[in-house]
């Protein structure tokens, strides 16, 4: 559905915001983009949305060139991002590039879709009394954009690009001022179009959590080159060995000469200790804090998906 082959784009001071990009995502696949700003993720979304041509290389869509496509057969592509202004419904190219219009009220703004993508009344109704209910719009529909909070344009910007039901769905940063349950209505959404619609959805956010809820896949992005990009379960299986085991102690430390950790850290009667479980059980480990000292208190935990990730990109930096 999406091919990139040798995609560049380079901006001022020779600073290249994507750097020689090759990858592909099929239809229907959930894929999420990560890394720290500044790493490209808007950049590329840019480019695979048409919004920005490249310097070389190209992105493919529906085996089009989403600069040289025009919207047939209705809208395919919808994208939300939390990082910029509203403006315009249609890029001319089959992108809904800017959902809402600042003077008029949210319920004004779902009937101009309606109109501009020629929604039949009946599946009109239905979708907008579903995604009402699920995003909590009742409250303000009949403000104007301008009036609305920040948590409360990005429920109206999803529920609106959500209405025409698009192939593809491109998420940049959706979540900013969404409240928890917003947020879980949100997911579940989205997990339904996929499954559903088979509609192919690109999500990037901060929160590694909320990728991880929803995408098969993930592609890491540092300062425009690709770091990684595979399954979650790829990610953890290949870096997830490192645990570590806290220990509050009533007595002496231990002799740590000899065990094969990565590191520890001692703090008062506290230590913590990280290390490979593919080279010491934690059960091995437990046995041998055990017969060394006395133990108040033992807690033993596995990395976060965020962890491993901060964890890739130092070992990448090194």
């Amino acid at each position: 559905m999406i091919i990139a082959k040798n995609l560049s784009k380079e901006f001022h001071n020779n600073i290249k915001a994507v750097n020689n990009l090759s990858f592909h995502i099929n239809k229907g696949e959930t894929v999420g983009l990560i890394g720290a700003n500044g790493a490209g993720k808007t950049t590329l979304i840019k480019l695979i949305s048409g919004l920005l041509k490249p310097d070389s290389g190209f992105v493919r869509i529906f085996e089009d060139n989403p600069l040289a496509r025009k919207a047939k057969n209705g809208p395919f592509m919808g994208v939300v991002s939390g990082q910029r202004p509203s403006g315009t419904y249609d890029n001319g190219k089959g992108a809904n590039t800017a959902t809402l219009q600042e003077d008029l009220t949210v319920e004004l703004n779902m009937e101009l879709v309606k109109a501009i993508y020629r929604i039949p009344d009946d599946r009109y109704n239905k979708k907008l009394s579903e995604l009402t209910d699920a995003l909590g719009l009742n409250s303000f529909m009949k403000y104007r954009v301008d009036q609305l909070s920040l948590g409360q344009r990005m429920r109206a910007e999803i529920a609106v690009v959500l209405l025409y039901e698009p192939e593809l769905l491109i998420l940049d940063e959706p979540f900013i001022g969404v409240d928890l349950i917003a947020k879980e209505s949100i997911r579940q959404i989205l997990q339904k179009m996929s499954k559903d619609k088979n509609t192919t959805i690109i999500l990037t956010t901060h929160n590694v959590e909320e990728i991880e809820k929803i995408c098969e896949r993930v592609i890491l992005l540092d300062k425009g080159s690709m770091f990684f990009n595979g399954s979650f379960d790829r990610i953890k299986y290949s870096h997830a060995s490192i645990n570590s085991l806290s220990a509050e102690l009533t007595d002496k430390i231990p002799d740590m000469q000899d065990l094969p950790v990565t590191k520890y850290m001692i703090e008062n009667k506290k230590i913590t200790l990280w290390y490979d479980s593919k080279v010491i059980s934690t059960k091995d480990l437990t046995a041998y804090i055990l017969s060394q000292c006395k133990v108040k208190d033992l807690l033993t935990r596995k990395p976060t998906v965020e962890e491993i990730i901060r964890n890739i990109y130092e070992e990448g930096s090194e």
